[in-house]
């Protein structure tokens, strides 16, 4: 990959990256809207795909939303980095329109980083809080296809 990237070019490489390499989040309409420094976010309208027996948005779903968010945000400095712990929150039902996730850094310490992920409807209320640590490895993720 250029190392000479500017920082507006390399999220955008990101961005379509993550849109285009992550076939479920592709398949469940999940994409990333935004990226920068330890930050992400990512949008998902709901369809009838996406509801469980209840009528309402099915957690994994959600749970998807804010996990591409987490992974857009830990991986914006370049170097590949895993998940290696999340739990979510439920606090509200989504029923309709879309939602948005919100990722950011709380925390980097060598490999470690943490993130707090705030998955929200249309009305800005948030239905859901996710938190999540990553490992960053040493490989750097190969842009140079996604230019």
């Amino acid at each position: 990959m250029p190392t000479n990237l500017s920082d507006t070019e390399r999220f955008e490489r990101l961005k379509r990256f993550f849109n285009n390499r992550d076939r479920l989040c592709k398949c469940l309409g999940i994409e990333v809207t935004d990226i920068g420094h330890g930050t992400a976010s990512t949008r998902m309208t709901i369809e009838d795909k996406h509801l469980n027996g209840a009528d309402v948005v099915q957690g994994g779903a959600i749970f998807t939303l804010a996990d591409l968010a987490f992974g857009a945000a830990c991986n914006s400095h370049g170097n590949l980095a895993l998940g290696v712990n999340m739990s979510i929150a439920f606090t509200k039902p989504g029923l309709s329109g879309s939602l948005t996730a919100h990722a950011r850094e709380t925390a980097a310490a060598g490999p470690l980083s943490t993130y707090v992920v705030e998955v929200k409807d249309e009305g800005g209320e948030t239905i859901a809080t996710f938190q999540g640590t990553a490992y960053r490895k040493r490989d750097k993720i190969d842009l140079s296809a996604w230019g």
